[in-house]
């Protein structure tokens, strides 16, 4: 007998993506071959350039998680029906992040980072989150 926590979310052959995993997964297929960066020098080449898109702010996230984690995160392409682990992860650290949940927010990255780079992953996705919402509601108006 399987729990649902061991069954993988997967959505009906067809139905749409919810926006922001869909969202999710457009950005984060951008920065697949990019290099590993230096976690605080990205975040400070950012910060002093708060202007900048999603597309930057999912670039440094990805390629930081890609050093925190033992294994690359995995992003499904945008057609497939199913999550990830790490979708799913992400999904419910934005979603913390939204509501204002600190303590859910802290509990996730806790779980899955080493101390060194929960503060720099937990800044570039909320600052992601901003520009995602933005971009979302640019879309709904046109």
């Amino acid at each position: 007998m399987q729990t649902a926590a061991l069954v993988p979310h997967s959505a009906p052959f067809g139905a749409p993506l919810e926006p922001t995993l869909a969202l999710l997964r457009l950005l984060m297929r951008q920065c697949r071959a990019k290099a590993r960066v230096e976690v605080f020098e990205t975040c400070r080449l950012l910060m002093h350039n708060p202007r900048e898109g999603a597309q930057d702010y999912a670039d440094a996230l990805l390629r930081i998680l890609s050093t925190g984690l033992p294994k690359a995160p995995v992003i499904h392409d945008l057609r497939a029906t199913e999550r990830s682990f790490d979708e799913d992860w992400l999904l419910a650290l934005f979603a913390a992040l939204q509501r204002d949940d600190r303590c859910s927010a802290t509990f996730l990255l806790r779980a899955r980072l080493p101390l060194h780079l929960r503060r720099p992953v937990g800044w570039l996705a909320a600052e992601l989150v901003q520009r995602m919402q933005a971009l979302t509601e640019r879309n709904s108006q046109d």
